[in-house]
């Protein structure tokens, strides 16, 4: 408790004695991120914008508004605290080094969930869904590349604790998969998983080949949501 005191007593320190503008700080996380997030930028603008209007008709632009300003609060946070790397005191500078860390993870984690916010939601996004994988072009090695990603996507269900049921398996005769289908259900499983349908492909040297070649493989996914009403249409 008395180091973060100090810690704050001290950014507050520098945040006076500071000159000129503050210089940016590059952050963790890849450079799109980074460039959608630039100061001037488009996004930048939109969220300040945001958080300086007080017209917030929509929850989810509440919500948006709270993550903008938590990460703008988190931004100069962390200028202040790069401040305390030039600091005599060795401890203090030990302190802010772990301050810096954290709050690099934690403006970056803002930046996803700002991301997120701003992708439309869709009806479906609460539904539960279809998930189909086949085999593509690549031989007994696209069917063992096929047979990963299935198991892959169980495995992720566990993790997010979803109900994961498979409706369809038809091995490939070394191990392999041609075709898979299972039914997900749980919280926004949907939401997750839509935009993992299309073609994956896979470069690497397969367990048949003697000779060390790179064989390239495929194949693909299709993400269906399940319908939560059905509606029967009567012919006369």
């Amino acid at each position: 408790m008395r180091s973060r005191l100090l810690l704050s007593a001290a950014r507050g320190f520098w945040a006076l004695r500071a000159a000129g503008p503050a210089r940016r700080h590059v952050s963790c996380g890849s450079l799109p991120v980074e460039e959608l997030f630039a100061r001037g930028g488009p996004l930048r603008t939109f969220l300040e914008r945001q958080v300086g209007s007080e017209a917030q008709l929509r929850v989810r632009g509440t919500e948006l508004v709270a993550v903008a300003k938590l990460l703008s609060q988190k931004e100069q946070e962390l200028q202040e605290t790069e401040h305390l790397l030039h600091d005599e005191n060795e401890d203090l500078r030990k302190l802010a080094e772990n301050e810096i860390t954290s709050c690099q993870k934690e403006i970056a984690q803002l930046k996803h969930q700002i991301i997120l916010l701003l992708v439309p939601s869709e009806e479906a996004d609460e539904s539960d869904l279809i998930l189909e994988v086949t085999a593509g072009v690549g031989g007994q090695e696209a069917m063992l590349f096929t047979s990963e990603v299935f198991a892959m996507y169980q495995q992720y269900a566990t993790f997010k604790r979803w109900h994961f049921e498979t409706l369809e398996y038809f091995p490939s005769e070394t191990g392999g998969l041609r075709h898979a289908s299972a039914s997900i259900g749980g919280s926004e499983a949907y939401k997750h998983m839509k935009f993992e349908g299309g073609v994956h492909r896979v470069q690497r040297v397969p367990k048949t080949e003697k000779q060390g070649r790179i064989h390239t493989s495929t194949m693909t996914v299709a993400i269906l949501p399940q319908p939560t009403e059905l509606f029967l249409l009567c012919i006369d």
